[in-house]
């Protein structure tokens, strides 16, 4: 048996798969060749965004038309957005908002500024006309007699009418949507009046056969009455006192029409809620009108003579104002010509604003503080001082005190460019004031003759006393001989007390050592003898410790003698140690 694999037998030549292929595909195609061709088209479109921008454009309108008239969410998606647009369009095209708003609003405000006026003029009016008449005394008269405020008198003998409320009522469901009252006016309880008004409608339709579209529109009770206006939703009732004129309801039917307009969607999801409806306060408020009566007769004397009082009186106002700021103002000027330091250039002075301008010296005190004191505000008054040094025998002292700051126990005094000081003082202070004085402008010198440095007395009794002593010595010799130990013991003790005092008084003492001989011998001898015996003395007060001094020796030999050398006791006594006590400054 061989080996042999079994084989499926191909078509011939190997051509027939390909040609079952391409019949396939010619098939397919004319079967989906349309379908092919608009995938292509619509794959072409969505790849191209300035065609699908195109497309977009020609229903975007329509579709948002749609989306508004359905439900409020495109509102909601879009308020964002437009917010952020409308921001970003203001800040940058501030000038044209401006330019689209200002033939609207011009009008607008110069109507408001109108209104206000004549609404001002219209007070002032009614004042002069119940002020300056017989009547308007027997109204005080009676409002003190009857305990009632003077304006409610008047307007009880002058009012023609008053809306004094004004009520907007839900029509169907009786409930009260809004309510507005003048001032001072007597309000109730507004929905408990709404509801009596409701009350009386349907009793008047239930009781009379009336037809439903129609109700009662006026009601009068005394001297007041009810005016109803009937709406499509709501109806408005007037309180009005006095006599109104027919012209009152085109007033109420306007608001009630402008209430309408503006809240129909409020009334058609009108649930019982009353808050959507606070906006028809305005149209409401515009209802509340009121007139009163006219002067009888004419006076056209008055309108001239009020003016010219009116004149006198703002022109007595303004003199007023004027002397008492010109008073202020020089009151101002007098305090400063009496401080030291201060040199007035220039000032002018208003009633509102001031200013001022001039040298001061650092020492000076501060203009600007000085104005409280005067009554003046220094937010008004504009202050420019310009730093000099003053030499001024006053301001020199104050300078003096200033920088010196002396104790109690000093004066100061100034004459002629002397600046003196008297009584006592630390040594530290003495020396400080030496030194600050040199430098001090207007001063030549620093006189301190009078002046006692505590530091320099504390250390000059024992320096008085230490300079009494001396030490012997036998001739020729340079140590000291133990008869002068009780000798050396004094000195020993006054130069540790003067080290003790000068510290305490911070003075810088220093004791010198001062070595003599007689005048036997060479002096080249001598001069080394009498350095040997300082040396000798300074090196045992060392040796006793003394601290905080300085000590120095000095060999003056017979330079210094204490004695002229005639006999044996003079030259005995050259032959010594003496001591020096000196303070620097």
């Amino acid at each position: 048996m061989s080996d042999s694999t079994d084989a499926t037998p191909g078509p011939p030549g190997g051509a027939r798969p390909s040609a079952e292929n391409d019949d396939l595909e010619r098939l397919r195609r004319l079967i989906i060749a349309g379908d092919l061709d608009r995938l292509a088209d619509i794959e072409q479109r969505l790849g191209d965004a300035n065609v699908r921008a195109e497309e977009i454009s020609h229903i975007l309108p329509e579709a948002l038309v749609r989306a508004a008239h359905r439900n409020d969410r495109l509102g909601v998606a879009l308020s964002g957005v437009l917010d952020e647009a409308l921001d970003v369009s203001i800040k940058k095209h501030r000038k044209r908002l401006a330019d689209v708003l200002a033939p609207a609003m011009g009008p607008a405000i110069r109507r408001a500024i109108a209104e206000a006026l004549r609404a001002v003029v219209d007070s002032f009016n009614q004042v002069l006309q119940h002020s300056f008449s017989s009547r308007a005394l027997r109204w005080r008269v009676e409002a003190w007699r009857t305990g009632r405020p003077f304006a409610e008198v008047v307007l009880s003998h002058s009012l023609v009418f008053r809306v004094e409320q004004v009520f907007l009522v839900h029509r169907k469901t009786g409930l009260l949507l809004q309510h507005v009252a003048a001032d001072h006016a007597l309000v109730q309880d507004a929905d408990l009046v709404s509801g009596m008004l409701t009350a009386i409608q349907d009793f008047v339709r239930d009781s009379f056969a009336v037809d439903a579209g129609q109700a009662v529109d006026t009601m009068r009770v005394g001297d007041l009455a009810v005016w109803v206006e009937q709406g499509e939703a709501a109806y408005v009732a007037a309180v009005i006192r006095g006599t109104p004129p027919t012209d009152l309801r085109g007033v109420l039917r306007d608001a009630l029409e402008t209430i309408h307009l503006d809240l129909g969607p409020a009334f058609e999801t009108f649930t019982g809620d009353s808050a959507p409806f606070e906006d028809a306060r305005h149209a409401l408020e515009g209802c509340l009108q009121v007139q009163v009566q006219g002067k009888a007769r004419k006076r056209p004397w008055l309108a001239p003579a009020i003016a010219a009082g009116v004149g006198a009186l703002l022109l007595l106002t303004w003199t007023v104002l004027e002397i008492r700021a010109a008073r202020r103002w020089d009151n101002y000027l007098a305090r400063l010509a009496a401080e030291p330091g201060i040199v007035v250039v220039k000032e002018d002075h208003g009633i509102r604003r001031a200013s001022i301008s001039g040298l001061r010296d650092a020492d000076a005190a501060d203009p600007i503080l000085l104005l409280p004191a005067c009554t003046l505000d220094p937010s008004r008054v504009t202050s420019r001082w310009d730093p000099y040094v003053s030499t001024g025998a006053s301001m020199v002292l104050v300078r003096a005190r200033s920088w010196l700051n002396p104790p109690p126990s000093v004066a100061i005094e100034w004459a002629d460019g002397v600046l003196s000081a008297a009584g006592s003082a630390p040594h530290q202070w003495v020396a400080e004031a030496r030194r600050i004085a040199a430098s001090m402008p207007g001063v030549r010198r620093f006189d301190t003759a009078r002046l006692k440095d505590e530091g320099v007395t504390a250390v000059g009794v024992a320096r008085e006393r230490l300079g009494l002593l001396v030490l012997r010595f036998d001739p020729g010799s340079a140590e000291l001989p133990p008869r002068e130990q009780a000798a050396f013991d004094s000195a020993v003790a006054e130069v540790q007390e003067i080290a003790k005092v000068a510290s305490a008084a911070g003075v810088r003492a220093r004791v010198e050592v001062v070595g003599h001989t007689d005048d036997t011998g060479s002096e080249r001898t001598n001069v080394r003898l009498s350095r040997a015996r300082a040396e000798w003395v300074l090196a045992a007060i060392e040796a006793r410790g003394v601290r905080g001094l300085d000590l120095a020796l000095v060999g003056a030999a017979t330079n210094e003698p204490l004695r002229a050398e005639r006999n044996e006791e003079d030259r005995a006594l050259n032959r010594s140690v003496t001591f020096r006590v000196i303070i620097e400054p």
